[in-house]
């Protein structure tokens, strides 16, 4: 049954790595066009508050996959 809690963790894992990939690029393309004058100066606000959404949700799923636990499930298998 251990095997169980393996999977679910890399499951979690896996979720916080799509996660941070569907995060960090939109990020990074709004600074490149902050950068270029295309987007207002006020949009790094809402880049940071959008940034400490993405990390909040990557670290849970991080601490899911640490746990054994599946990205959907709020507690382990038995």
């Amino acid at each position: 049954m251990a095997f169980r809690h393996v999977i679910d963790g890399a499951m979690s894992a896996g979720a916080a790595v799509v996660t941070a990939g569907l995060t960090v690029v939109p990020g990074w393309y709004t600074h490149m066009a902050a950068q270029a004058g295309i987007a207002p100066g006020w949009v790094y606000a809402v880049l940071a508050a959008f940034g400490f959404v993405a990390v909040s949700i990557v670290f849970a799923f991080l601490a899911k996959a640490v746990r054994g636990v599946g990205p959907l499930r709020e507690r382990r298998r038995s």
